[in-house]
Order: structure tokens, then C-alpha cells, then sequence
């Protein structure tokens, strides 16, 4: 993956930016990892080309509509340069405005909009997350240090930037048992420390082991589970990951029925089915955000909420008992660990009908019918005693399109939740689960 840079770094003076022979933003073209977050890219070229060490705030790579192969334009924006770091040859800090010439324009606006704020020195729109403001990084890495200190852990060196986005960022760090990662979350997943506290507690195996946490920040520190995920095991394993995953997931559902007291006192959302239609009419109506790329025709929207409340009907008939839900479980977010699967990323976890997590189980499968079938399986043999396998099997459609419609209004909520020049990396969560929702509906609604 090769990225085409834009760096913005402020000096260390206001009003003056790092800039070119020709008064422009610096540019540089790397090479990417696909496996890894553009940050991790981008912090090894300013370390390594330009010795700069001056945390990132935002990474903005734009790969719509990029060919394969090509560069990815990405806006790199930074922390202002220490006082004693010299800029390299060929470039200087000079006095805004610097020219714009060159600046792709998938990532031209976005440019702007900082460097305007830069010059007349606005404060951050109020929905920028705390890890793109200045100082954040050397706050959360002394909190980071220091609880691993206390845990009798020193890191061995400074925790360095693993993932940068909107949502959530990590820092990663390395100590003489493992490494470990930080996670901060912006507000909406705010519960995510506390309530990944309290399931690491009663089913420890079963999620990371946390190490600690900052309520207030929104900050977990957790082991690195230096495992494979369920998605990534070879096709031939796969489906016994899924199965483990399932009835996994639905031991602690169970287990967490008459204790969910604790998570409340957390703030973990209740998100109760009887509401669901209400909330997809709004999200998929003219003030809703979740499809950023795109307007859905009244139709289109109709037909989906009709189905879902119908679907919402039969649901709430089949008797499950509103507990824990992950609200992402897919493939992605469970590891296998010495043959047990651990479930990771609690971040969009609420107090809701159980049902709603088999769409997910089911999304990286897609194409695999023998593997969904697997899944959804186990899945109900998990549930097997206080619900009727029989009915739940009937009632698996009606499961599927209640579950996508959830999935579309989380969407909308995260991404009303972020900053709008950032909302386009959660584009697509939306159309996505619309269209399988919409895969699920009577040839009688479909119509």
C-alpha cells in the first residue's frame, strides 16, 4: 500500500508551518502496510526521514476512487515541532498561508479547513476527539507508564502510536511479559473500559485482561492477545472458530440475565427492541447521517421499517432475556487463544435483545453458506433451555433483519458522533447492513 503524504506541522512559533523550497506542504511518498493503520506508516517516516518526533494529531487518507496500486492521498497533521528540531534541507518553516499547489483534492479540503483554523488560531470543533488535540499523546502515555509501573510491569520503551481514527486510537508498548495496548474511545464508547473491567472479571479467558483503566478518559489498558482472530484462521478452521465464538458469546449472555445492575451503573445503553423501528425510520430519513454517501428514497425506507417492526413482533415472541450484547461481534473481534476463543472490543456494548449479535457472527462469512450455517447453529444450540431451538430456527430471518437494523441505527449514532470531515471513515457500516437486511425481507415486502 503506497501512501502520497501532505504533512501539516505548525512551528513552534505561531502562525508559522513547515514548508518546502516553494512555500508548499511537504510531500513525501511511502510505503504502507495493509495491515497496519496509516499512522504507523506515517510516525516511522517522520521519525526516521525527518527526526521529528511530534505526536500526530489526524491521519486523513482518502482511497475512494484510487486504482489499485496507486497512492492513497493522505493529510498528515501533527503536534508543533519541538524548539530544538531543526528542519532538514529543503525545508523551512515559513509564515501562513502556505500554497496549496499539488495538494490532491480528495484531501484538499481537508487541508484547508485545518490550516484555516491554524491561522485564525479557533479552537477545535467540539466534536474533534481528545487524541487530535495537542498534549494527549504525552498525557495518556504518563498515564500509560505509570500503570504499568504500578502493575509491576515497566514498559521497556515509550509507547508508540499503533491506530488513529475518529472512533478510537491505541498506543502500543512492550514489557517484559507481552506487549500491551492502550485504547481510548471517544464518548459514545465510553463504558467500553469499565464494562470490559467487569466481564474480565467474571469471565476471565473469555476477554483481555485489563491491566487498567481511566473511567473519566475513556481509556483501557489491556494485554495483547498476540493470537489470531477468527477471521483470519485458515478456511479449514474457521468454522470451528465460529462455533466456539458463538457459544462463547452466548455463556456470558446467559450467565449476565440477573446481573446486569453493575452495567447500568456504568452507562452502558439500554437499547431495547420495541424502539428499533422508530430509530431505522430516523436514520435512514432526511435528518439521518448514516449514509453519507447518499440519500435513501422514502420507498426504500419504508419497506425496511415495515419489515423491521414486523420482524421486531416476532422477536420479542421467541423470549429472549435482555443482557449484555456486544454489538459488533463479528469475526474480526474474537481471537483464538490455546484453543479458546476471546472476545475483544466491547466498545458499542448496551443491555438489549441477545438476538441482535447473530447478523454480525454471520458478516465475514458472507458467500460461505457452509460456515454461516455452522454459526448459526451453534448459535442456537447455545441458547438451547430457556429458548425454543425450534421457534429460533423458524425465526431466523426475522433475527437477521432485526439485527441489520440495529446495526444500521449504531451506525448512525457513531457517526453523528463524529466530527463531519471524519465521518466518511464509517461510511458504507450503514448501506451495508440496509442491503442485508433487505436480502432478508418476504417476496411480499421486498416488492
Amino acid at each position: 500500500m503506497k501512501l502520497d503524504l501532505r504533512l501539516i506541522v505548525p512551528g513552534p512559533i505561531g502562525g508559522t508551518l513547515l514548508v518546502d523550497a516553494d512555500g508548499r506542504l511537504p510531500a513525501a511518498a511511502i510505503d504502507g502496510d495493509e495491515d497496519e493503520a496509516t499512522v504507523v506508516a506515517a510516525t516511522a517516516y517522520l521519525r526516521d526521514r525527518l527526526a521529528l518526533r511530534a505526536p500526530i494529531l489526524e491521519t486523513h487518507p482518502r482511497s475512494e476512487g484510487v486504482p489499485d496500486g496507486e497512492p492513497i492521498p493522505t493529510l498528515v497533521t501533527t503536534e508543533p515541532a519541538p524548539d530544538d528540531w531543526m528542519p532538514p534541507a529543503g525545508f523551512m518553516f515559513g509564515r501562513s498561508p502556505v500554497s496549496l499547489d499539488g495538494v490532491p483534492p480528495a484531501i484538499l479540503p481537508r487541508a484547508m479547513e485545518l490550516l484555516d483554523e491554524l491561522g485564525t488560531g479557533a479552537p477545535p470543533p467540539e466534536l474533534r476527539p481528545r487524541w487530535a488535540r495537542p498534549g494527549w499523546r504525552v498525557r495518556a502515555s504518563a498515564w500509560m507508564t505509570q500503570a504499568l509501573a504500578d502493575a509491576g510491569r515497566p514498559l521497556r520503551d515509550p509507547p508508540r502510536p499503533f491506530f488513529l481514527r475518529g472512533i478510537s486510537a491505541l498506543l502500543r508498548g512492550s514489557t517484559d511479559r507481552g506487549d500491551v495496548f492502550l485504547k481510548a474511545v471517544f464518548p459514545p464508547f465510553h463504558p467500553e473500559p469499565v464494562a470490559t473491567r467487569l466481564l474480565a472479571g467474571r469471565f476471565p479467558g473469555t476477554v483481555p485482561n485489563v491491566i487498567a483503566i481511566d473511567a473519566d478518559e475513556g481509556w483501557l489498558l489491556i494485554d495483547d492477545l498476540a493470537a489470531p482472530l477468527v477471521g483470519e484462521l485458515p478456511a479449514g478452521q474457521r468454522t470451528a472458530g465460529l462455533r466456539a465464538g458463538a457459544h462463547a458469546l452466548v455463556r456470558m449472555q446467559r450467565a449476565l440475565v440477573d446481573d446486569l445492575a453493575p452495567f447500568l451503573a456504568a452507562s452502558c445503553p439500554r437499547r431495547p427492541l420495541a424502539h428499533l423501528g422508530d430509530h431505522l425510520d430516523a436514520a435512514l430519513g432526511p435528518r439521518g447521517v448514516a449514509h453519507v454517501e447518499g440519500a435513501v428514497s422514502d420507498e426504500r425506507r419504508n419497506r425496511a421499517v415495515k419489515a423491521t417492526r414486523a420482524a421486531v413482533d416476532r422477536v420479542t415472541d421467541l423470549g429472549f432475556p435482555d443482557t449484555i450484547v456486544h454489538g459488533d461481534f463479528h469475526a474480526g473481534n474474537a481471537a483464538l487463544v490455546d484453543g479458546r476463543v476471546v472476545i475483544i472490543d466491547w466498545s458499542d456494548a448496551a443491555i438489549g435483545n441477545p438476538s441482535i449479535d447473530l447478523v454480525t457472527w454471520l458478516a465475514w462469512s458472507k458467500g460461505e453458506p457452509d460456515q454461516q450455517q455452522a454459526a448459526i447453529d451453534a448459535w442456537i444450540d447455545a441458547w438451547a433451555g430457556p429458548i425454543d431451538p425450534a421457534a429460533v430456527r423458524a425465526a431466523i430471518a426475522d433475527i437477521l433483519i432485526v439485527g441489520a437494523a440495529y446495526q444500521v441505527v449504531s451506525y448512525d449514532g457513531i457517526v453523528r458522533a463524529l466530527e463531519p470531515a471524519t465521518r466518511y471513515t464509517m461510511a458504507g457500516g450503514a448501506s451495508l447492513y440496509l442491503e442485508r437486511l433487505e436480502e432478508r425481507l418476504a417476496p411480499e415486502v421486498a416488492t
